[in-house]
């Protein structure tokens, strides 16, 4: 807690460092994500190679930012709005694929 004059400062608070990396992985995934979706579109469903291995990296980058989200929430006495909105993105990258999956195995 950082304290002005006599009274406690809760808006004062640094950012967590890990924070920052589970917003950046959440932009990343979500624009794998987008590009696999743009490629598979245009090809009429037939994307190849490239549009697996930018989903599956989306995935794994979507999986490492949950990680750096519960990292983050860890740190004490931080801001934790950078590792909220990761969250939030991730969360919902990694349900649109876990449904694209379960399409896409029926």
């Amino acid at each position: 807690m950082k304290y002005v004059g006599n009274k406690v400062s809760y808006i004062r608070h640094p950012f967590a460092k890990n924070g920052f990396f589970s917003f950046g992985l959440g932009i990343v995934s979500l624009a794998f994500a987008a590009g696999t979706l743009i490629l598979s579109v245009r090809r009429g469903g037939q994307g190849g190679m490239v549009t697996g291995a930018l989903g599956f990296s989306s995935i794994v980058f979507g999986l490492m930012g949950l990680w750096y989200s519960f990292l983050a929430f860890r740190e004490q006495e931080k801001n934790y709005i950078f590792a909220k909105i990761g969250l939030g993105l991730q969360i919902v990258v990694l349900i649109c694929w876990i449904m694209v999956i379960i399409v896409g195995v029926r």
